[in-house]
């Protein structure tokens, strides 16, 4: 019989920010992982080809997000069971913390042009088969 391996939330949470929040690759590197995540962006109200999606700090925020995505999925079932409330609760503020930094972006760079646009952000998942 396996025992299976628990992990500390707070601890984990340290570990990630500073292993892989507080040390980003370069922005060429973080779009070729962007990439491999398989994020799609779908314009839900204006028109994005107007819009800068080459800015920095976007690529920062869905990088960060996407790596927050894959922390969640492979800790959580790692996570002992009386701290899982607490795991969910502190992923769900430095989620939420990228979220709103994602809506404060300015894409605009210097165009005069101030239509209002709104985009869905998603990230393709992959069935798989046992």
């Amino acid at each position: 019989m396996s025992k299976k391996i628990t992990e500390d939330a707070l601890q984990i949470f340290s570990e990630f920010q500073e292993k892989v929040l507080k040390s980003k690759p370069t922005i060429s590197e973080m779009t070729s992982e962007i990439r491999m995540m398989q994020f799609k962006i779908r314009p839900l109200q204006g028109n994005i080809s107007l819009l800068n999606l080459k800015n920095r700090k976007f690529i920062e925020i869905v990088w960060s997000l996407g790596k927050m995505d894959e922390f969640f999925l492979s800790h959580m079932p790692k996570v002992r069971v009386k701290e899982r409330q607490m795991f969910i609760k502190i992923f769900d503020n430095l989620y939420n913390k990228f979220q709103n930094d994602l809506n404060k972006i300015s894409f605009r760079g210097h165009s005069s042009n101030s239509g209002v646009f709104e985009l869905e952000i998603y990230r393709e998942r992959t069935k798989k088969f046992n």
